[in-house]
């Protein structure tokens, strides 16, 4: 076993036909031949991956063949682990793979499965190591099409090729399972491996969409370690208000009923009424507890939401409404969930229990189940309710999906779907838990101007759709 460490390389249109050289001296002719015909399928893998892989420092590519696909993805730090023994032995390459440099990386990609004698063997090893938050990315081929290739080799060349132990997905999946690895989400791509203008495009975009993807050639399927004691962590209650002065001292007494652990961020967006006023005597009233008060940019909801998540100093991040319409023992519920499970992203969903009458206006309610449908089937995620302002995660997990806040064509003025995409882009495990959804006690709802910003939402979706799954 051995490993290499590799330079970023550009991508170039000649590329395949440059760097073969460097990794195969001999059969160069019949190499040269093989990557020139099939550039277009590996450009549309190691596509995929990049997306998969924005914000690796280092990776690792578990392959068994050519390392094509790890020549040209654009990780910041590239090892390569090759268990093909007549390659280590054409490039004398001896350096021995170790627990160490697996703790090291954050994304493993495993390649050519079917080519390995003793998958279960290396998984066994990589899970062992792998550090609690790192990511596995398995490329496999779908069975129709290992079928049809195996037929097409057996009946139009007398060429030998290597024996494989190709297994269904269904099965890979399970073996993962079995060495401790939790499935995330998976994503099906490529109907058509061969380069032509505008029709390969179509194809291998259209083929991409629910029930047409079961004829897609490749699975790419990402893993996280399952983590069997996860440390409890501290709590932080990010509090968005804007002009709620009617509702400070019914949050009040909500609070009287919480550990004095928690902290509490009240974000006060430019209100207008006295708001503040009632801010400042809530903390004054609750001195034992963490109560922090912060003026918001008065944008939107998304900028004063993000600015208290920067504030916080817990490891928890609780985003609440201060209309009082979820009861915050609920939430303290699922956090308990999100302690005792191996989920990193909890996003609370009021369409699941029984509503009181008018707690939900007519047309919110159909939003909800347009938008929780559509993001389902483009991003192959169930999710029931999108436009739920509470939402649970780790501010460590913060950091990443920050980074492509108002990525997607333009600004998320509530977040709620920032949040959500980034956690989906960031490969986190989301789940989603029924709350308790009651009328507005005081003030009025802020969720105003529903044709524009319904218009906005779908423009945000639909943008993110391209950027993570079609663009290339």
């Amino acid at each position: 076993m051995i490993c290499m460490h590799m330079k970023t390389i550009k991508q170039k249109q000649n590329y395949f036909l440059d760097y073969s050289k460097i990794y195969f001296s001999d059969y160069k002719k019949n190499r040269i031949s093989f990557l020139k015909r099939k550039k277009n399928f590996f450009y549309e893998i190691s596509s995929f991956i990049n997306r998969c892989i924005h914000n690796s420092n280092r990776t690792l590519f578990f392959c068994c063949g050519n390392s094509i696909i790890a020549d040209c993805v654009s990780a910041k730090e590239k090892l390569v682990h090759e268990i093909n023994y007549s390659y280590t032995k054409r490039n004398k390459i001896k350096k021995k793979l170790n627990g160490k440099l697996i703790s090291s990386c954050d994304h493993i990609v495993i390649t050519d499965s079917e080519h390995q004698k003793d998958l279960m063997s290396n998984l066994n090893f990589i899970e062992k190591n792998l550090k609690d938050d790192a990511k596995v990315i398995l490329v496999s081929k779908s069975l129709i099409w290992m079928i049809l290739i195996n037929i097409f080799r057996k009946s139009f060349f007398s060429q030998k090729y290597f024996s494989t132990n190709f297994l269904p997905f269904k099965d890979l999946k399970e073996i993962f399972n079995t060495q401790k690895f939790e499935f995330i989400r998976n994503e099906k791509l490529i109907v058509f491996p061969f380069k032509l203008p505008i029709i390969n495009n179509i194809l291998n975009t259209v083929f991409r969409l629910p029930l047409l993807n079961f004829f897609c050639m490749i699975n790419i399927t990402v893993f996280k370690k399952k983590i069997i004691n996860r440390k409890k962590g501290n709590i932080s209650f990010i509090i968005p208000c804007k002009n709620e002065q009617d509702n400070i001292p019914l949050i009040k007494k909500e609070i009287l009923k919480t550990d004095k652990k928690i902290e509490f961020l009240f974000g006060n967006d430019k209100s207008t009424d006295k708001t503040k006023d009632q801010l400042i005597l809530l903390k004054k009233d609750l001195k034992n507890y963490k109560i922090k008060i912060y003026e918001g940019p008065g944008i939107s909801k998304s900028k004063n939401v993000y600015k208290g998540i920067d504030l916080a100093s817990s490891e928890i991040i609780v985003i609440y409404d201060a209309d009082l319409t979820v009861p915050i023992p609920n939430i303290l519920q699922a956090i308990k969930m999100l302690n005792n499970s191996n989920f990193d992203f909890i996003n609370c969903t009021r369409m699941m229990y029984p509503q009181k009458y008018g707690a939900m206006k007519k047309m919110n309610f159909l939003g909800n189940i347009f938008f929780a449908r559509l993001f389902s089937i483009l991003f192959n995620q169930r999710i029931t309710d999108t436009l739920c302002g509470t939402k649970i995660f780790y501010k460590k997990d913060w950091r990443n999906i920050k980074k492509t806040n108002s990525h997607w064509g333009t600004e998320d003025k509530w977040g709620d779907f920032d949040l959500l995409i980034g956690a989906y882009h960031n490969n986190l495990k989301i789940i989603e838990i029924p709350i308790p959804y009651q009328e507005r006690v005081a003030d009025e709802t802020k969720m105003t101007s529903l044709f524009s910003n319904t218009i906005r939402m779908i423009y945000i979706v639909m943008a993110a759709y391209f950027k993570l799954k079609i663009k290339k």
